[in-house]
């Protein structure tokens, strides 16, 4: 049942739950819900909003915390990371947990990993900030001097949207013993010490206890649990229970004295971000205090782990047994373990609970179970009915064993001979942090000389289907026959392919991908341990081995306009990385609040039959059910000059437009209440019709919304084309992408006199206000956005906007990542055919594309389409990755270098390009043989060519990728306030952009010192002078920000800061008297002065930019270029970027640390619609099948380039752009198509060498490891020692 939040309940019969939140004492007495987390505790009860919450499924990282609990195997306390939102709060009693909140703050000092990631620019919108903070406390925790490898592994739990990781990880490897980053030093031993009566860090000895809690007393509940016959623990409420045992005795009389009740076993509780639906359970059983459950125990054939041990703590007892004979194996055990969701996971979950699930689900691909029954292991489970404890096989356990009433005590692994061969595989959407497509682990037992197998070996499948474990009939084949004989080879792999035979699930990869796959991995098996001598295939015996990342930044320096273009991490940036900078859903809730919830449709097309709410009304703490019928407005899509949308409902009236259509909205007294009344609204519909959810289903059913853009033609193609020397035709794809912003879609409505205060997650206050005149909005920051809360905002502000008003009271809604994945509008998919003409060099002469786009039901949002007709000639994503298409083809067909042919095709100085501009200032030229030369292109891709005919089984592949990015002033401009106070000289500014991570809060702070530029010498004086401690941001508001442009487009940043600049002019000119005057007053008293004198100290100004001269729309453009090179792995479909260059045409950069953050975060972006991220529908519904963390996979840290290079281009003054400068935060996506094309080149390469085709493949994103491995093709008869 989902948690029903911080409201108390009755509480039946209790015993108290002690914990410490940052030193302060904290104790439970039953009044919440049982299934409570500590995420939602924190958060509301204890009112620390640092720990953010977001997927509430272990998958971002954003509520990390640090907690300090006994360790029952060694008698000590332990401290380590997790994720809070899969904590439940019962779980915590006698534990010291540690928020962000707890290790520093601005007035009393930020803790040195807080100060680092801020000094390293390693924080954008700031969302996912506190969460590595406390995922790098946790590591410093359990190893103060770890290495940068060790660092880097760690991070794979955390996603960030913004920054593309690099400054993350540069911060936090800073603290290795081995860092080479400079500035870096390991951490302070008392910076890890928490004083228990402040919950600081403190230069004292902390707290020393041994397994005690927070208050005091036993840690184990031994007060609560009375005498050793009693159950354990005990609270009772709202009809549940929950036990805390301490012994497997008292666990039995727990199981009998509940006997057919719903009983849930409880240990990380990880299991409920995968399976999220389970229960309703009568029975909690927390199994934390069990000491027998965490007994090691070692005999002279065998070691037991108790079932108790965490998935981290089983790593770690194996790796330091690997060393002892017989076990070397465990070392391979212990490294498939860590490919286990994320190390916060890790921390939490048991592997007993991992197996568990593989009980319950036996289609799940348990990385537990996999290389455990591969090993031959065997399970102790204790029986209550009995008491007994039996032994078991994993195989009995998956597949027809019932445990009811049962529970895993220990888990068996036997020394063996040195014969012995064990090797697992897991392979994986993405590098880390992801189920498994399919995992395998094989064990062998062989005679060294001949490589004959003895005995039987061991051949473990998981992600093959229900009931595939072992692969018996190969088996059988291989029990005593030779490895290196190739007909056993051949006769072995044939074996495989006919007996693996995967289930079709729509979500899952295909059928012919994971029997591939899971013979590919077999022979991978064979050329590692047969150590394969011939030169071609070695290199299929490994897999991608990734070394430590490291990056580079170059940058000119413009110190003559200092601190106009000086380079400095935002000023917010302390403040996000403590959890003081506040967020909308982090805003104190009144005691008034309440809670909004939207119910979504479940058919893609058809007419609501009827709603029935009553079961919601009934759950006590529901207020109100809202539907269409009771609204006055029903449409909440304003319209603007120049911008005429269609109408769109807030709630659907009757006939269903999509699957995940709101058409009501639940108010009660929690989020998490209201979330749960929500699921209990039923819906019947009629006149159900299939849903037309792809584009040939459109093309199909020849359903077109009226093309809202004018198609677009230069000159006269046709003729064109029947005069080109050469032609082509091909085609390229790519599927919908969700905008996947880490603070999710919020709102909160405030009742307030003649208004409503309205507090948006919105790109932009003024198309929030335009939802009603009645709404003040307010935006303090955005924590990532995308272009996804631009309209995407509306409905929740509309929702929660309407509750507030019926119920004068205030309403918040926060939008879950399943709802907000299922309700709101994605970037969409696109299918596009070329037809090009080109002469014998490669030179284009024509090119005529024909395209489809999936709006989904409404065009109002086709501007990707907008976006694909003006920017086609190399613009930006997606049109870039269209004449990549056409150039990487071109040059293929020729058979010259891709980047040749680019380079032939580059825009010149003076040239027109395709929609009238003349290129003025065009340093597209330059740059590219800039680029080629400082990368050495041409010496690496001759590299790249050798590597490719020295293996079979690996190949490289490495392009070129220009960009050329229009940028358009769209609406009415970004104004800016500046306030001077006359008692201090402190400045307040407050421009109309939102802030949401590329520096709108520190941009427009640069030129304020232009205020009083002569006082920077008086500094010295004996009255300072003005400085940039002196200027506080203010919120946006639509009132301040009245009829501004919405934030997008990447020229925000352009239109605050010019905006500042004329504000800083106006009020020099008002003080210039003053300064002549008076020569030798310091700052405060020139404001003084000016102030008695009646001067106005406020300016305000809005930029609006003049509309370009001449044709086309843009004001200027953007040149970059990059080089990328990968590798792949043709036997699995893995790959990673080995190394990344960019050189970038920034103008004269306003702020080069943060445009160098807004390039690695957009280049990797980029990456993740070309390698990763695809939204799934559901062919029949057209519901989003991968709506969460578990199915859809952003880029993570170890996804990044291995060697990222990033420069921006010297002597490149804009003179169109503001202060000669250029934006920065788009066009790096386009140039992460580059990674796309060489892995193509390396997968084309591939598919050569196993079918003797060269022909160019379609080109279709993203190119994920199912792609890339079938994209090479499948030839047994290459499978060869």
């Amino acid at each position: 049942m989902p948690v029903l939040g911080c409201r108390k309940r009755r509480t039946e019969d209790i015993s108290p739950v002690n914990f410490s939140i940052n030193g302060q004492q904290h104790t439970v007495t039953g009044e919440y819900d049982v299934t409570t987390s500590l995420n939602d505790y924190i958060r509301d009860g204890a009112g620390l909003p640092g720990t953010k919450v977001m997927c509430k499924e272990g998958g971002c990282g954003c509520c990390a915390v640090t907690v300090t609990k006994p360790d029952h195997s060694t008698g000590k306390d332990t401290s380590f990371s997790i994720n809070s939102c899969l904590c439940p709060l019962y779980c915590v009693d006698g534990w010291k947990i540690t928020t962000t909140e707890g290790l520093g703050n601005s007035k009393d000092g930020f803790h040195p990993i807080q100060k680092r990631i801020a000094e390293f620019n390693g924080t954008q919108c700031g969302y996912c900030t506190p969460g590595m903070v406390m995922n790098m406390y946790g590591i410093l925790q359990k190893n103060a001097t770890p290495t940068e490898e060790e660092i880097e592994n760690q991070f794979g739990g955390n996603i960030c949207r913004c920054t593309g990781y690099r400054p993350i990880l540069d911060a936090m490897k800073s603290f290795a013993k081995d860092s080479t980053i400079p500035g870096g030093s390991c951490i302070d031993i008392e910076d890890l010490k928490i004083c228990p009566r402040t919950g600081k860090t403190c230069e004292g000895h902390g707290d020393s206890s041994n397994g005690s809690s927070a208050n005091g007393s036993s840690a184990n509940g031994s007060s609560a649990n009375g005498s050793s016959n009693s159950v354990g623990f005990l609270v009772k409420t709202g009809g549940k229970s929950w036990y805390r045992p301490q012994t497997l005795k008292n666990l039995v009389r727990i199981f009998q004295t509940n006997k057919g009740a719903k009983v849930r076993l409880v240990h990380g509780n990880t299991a409920s971000g995968i399976y999220k639906n389970e229960g309703p359970f009568d029975v909690f059983v927390d199994l934390h205090d069990v000491k027998e459950l965490y007994k090691i125990e070692s005999s002279a054939k065998s070691v037991r782990f108790g079932a108790g041990l965490s998935i981290s703590d089983l790593i770690d007892a194996l790796q330091k047994r690997a060393d002892d004979k017989g076990y070397s194996y465990f070392s391979g055990i212990a490294n498939h373990l860590l490919m286990i969701g994320n190390v916060l996971v890790r921390n939490a979950g048991s592997w007993a609970g991992n197996l568990m699930i593989k009980n319950a689900h036996p289609d799940f691909p348990s990385d537990v179970f996999t290389p455990l029954e591969a090993a031959g292991a065997k399970i102790f489970i204790l029986d209550s009915k009995d008491g007994s404890v039996k032994s078991h096989t994993l195989t009995s356990l998956a597949l027809n064993l019932d445990m009811t009433g049962k529970i895993i005590t220990s888990v068996e692994l036997f020394k063996q001979v040195d014969k012995y061969r064990f090797r697992s595989y897991k392979i994986m959407p993405r590098s880390q942090n992801a189920h498994a497509y399919v995992n395998a682990a094989f064990r062998v037992t062989i005679e060294p000389a001949k490589f004959q197998v003895l005995g039987k070996p061991s051949l473990v499948y998981g992600g093959i289907d229900k009931k595939t474990i072992h692969a018996t009939k190969t088996e059988d084949f291989l029990t005593g026959k030779s490895l290196t004989d190739p007909a056993v080879i051949r006769g072995a792999l044939e074996s495989l392919k006919s007996e693996l035979n995967p289930d079709y699930e729509e979500l899952l990869a295909s059928v012919e991908f994971r029997r591939n796959l899971a013979v590919s991995l077999f022979y991978k098996f064979i050329l590692n341990i047969c150590e394969s001598k011939t030169p071609l295939t070695q290199s299929g015996g490994v897999l991608l081995e990734r070394p430590i990342s490291k990056g580079h930044r170059e940058f000119p320096e413009q110190k003559a306009e200092w601190p106009l273009k000086q380079p400095m991490p935002k000023i917010t940036a302390p403040f996000q990385a403590s959890g003081e900078a506040e967020f909308i859903n982090d805003m104190p809730s009144s005691s008034k609040e309440l809670c909004g919830s939207f119910i979504l449709t479940s058919v893609g097309c058809g007419t609501i039959d009827h709603i029935d709410p009553s079961e919601a009304l009934l759950m006590p703490g529901v207020v109100d059910f809202n539907i269409s019928q009771r609204c006055r407005q029903n449409n909440i899509m304003p319209s603007f000059p120049g911008m005429q949308f269609v109408p769109e409902e807030l709630f659907c009236s009757g006939d269903v437009k999509y699957s995940g259509q709101s058409l009501g909205f639940v108010i009660a007294e929690s989020q998490t209440l209201a979330d749960a009344a929500a699921d209990k609204v039923k819906v019947t519909y009629k006149d159900v019709k299939p849903a037309i959810v792809t584009i040939e289903d459109a093309i199909r059913e020849e359903s077109y919304h009226a093309n809202p853009m004018v198609d677009h033609k230069t000159g006269d193609p046709e003729d064109a084309l029947s005069k080109a020397s050469r032609k082509l035709t091909g085609e390229c794809r790519q599927g919908g992408l969700y905008h996947f912003y880490m603070e999710n879609n919020v709102a909160l409505a405030v009742p307030a006199e003649d208004r409503l205060d309205v507090y948006s997650s919105s790109q932009g206050t003024d198309i929030v206000h335009a939802v009603s005149p009645h709404f003040n909005v307010c935006t303090p920051r955005v924590g990532g956005a995308f272009g996804g809360k631009a309209f995407g905002s509306l409905p929740v502000a509309a929702a929660a906007g309407l509750g507030a008003y019926k119920h004068n009271r205030p309403v918040k809604c926060n939008v879950g990542l399943s709802a907000s994945m299922r309700m709101n509008g994605k970037r969409p998919a696109l299918w596009a055919k070329y037809e090009v003409g080109f002469d014998d060099s490669g030179r284009i002469d024509v090119i005529s594309f024909e395209i489809y786009v999936n709006c989904g039901y409404t065009a109002n949002f086709a501007f990707i389409y907008h976006e694909i007709l003006t920017h086609i000639d190399q613009g930006p994503y997606p049109a870039g990755f269209l004449i990549e298409a056409v150039l990487e083809n071109v040059a293929q067909s020729l058979g010259k270098v891709a980047a040749d042919v680019k380079e032939a095709n580059l825009y010149k100085e003076g040239q027109i390009d395709i929609l009238g501009h003349e290129l003025k200032d065009c340093t597209m030229g330059k740059l590219w043989q800039q680029l080629r030369q400082a990368s050495e292109f041409d010496k690496r891709r001759g590299e790249v060519d050798t590597f490719n005919k020295a293996n079979l089984w690996k190949k490289r592949g490495i392009t070129m990728t220009p960009a050329k990015y229009g940028f358009f002033y769209m609406g009415a401009g970004v104004s800016v306030d500046v306030a001077i106070y006359s008692r201090d000289g402190t400045v307040t500014v407050s421009q109309g952009g939102v802030e949401m991570g590329q520096g709108l809060y520190t941009k427009p702070l640069n030129p304020e010192p232009s205020i009083c530029s002569y006082t920077r010498a008086a500094g010295g004086g004996k009255h300072p002078g003005y400085t940039l401690n002196m200027v506080r941001m203010r919120h946006v508001n639509s009132h301040l920000a009245a009829n501004n442009t919405v934030t997008g487009g990447s020229v925000s940043s352009e239109h605050a800061v010019q905006s500042a600049i004329t504000c800083c002019e106006t009020l020099n000119e008002r003080l210039q008297p003053f300064r002549t005057k008076h020569p030798d007053y310091d700052w405060k008293n020139i404001i003084g002065v000016a102030s008695l004198a009646n001067v106005d100290l406020t300016a305000k100004h809005k930029f609006v930019p003049k509309k370009h001269d001449g044709p086309g729309m843009f004001h200027y453009f953007s040149y970059s270029a990059a080089v990328t090179e990968v590798e792949l792995d043709v036997l699995t479909g893995q790959s990673q970027i080995r190394r990344v260059d960019i050189l970038f045409d920034c103008g004269e950069s306003l702020n080069p640390t943060i445009d160098i953050g807004q390039i690695e975060g957009a280049y990797l972006m980029g990456v993740g619609g070309f390698m990763f991220e695809e939204v799934k529908y559901d062919s029949k519904t057209g519901g989003v099948l991968n709506d969460g963390t578990f199915f859809y996979k952003p880029p993570l840290a170890k996804d990044i380039p291995i060697d990222w290079r990033i420069k921006l281009l010297a002597d490149a003054r804009n003179p169109l752009g503001i202060r000669g400068s250029k934006a920065s935060g788009e066009p790096p996506i386009v140039l992460s198509s580059g990674v796309f094309y060489s892995l193509k080149q390396a997968m084309e390469a591939a598919h050569l060498d196993n079918t003797g085709s060269s022909e160019f493949q379609p080109s279709v994103a993203p190119l994920t490891v199912e792609r890339l491995r079938l994209g090479c093709g499948f030839n047994m008869a290459k499978m060869t020692l």
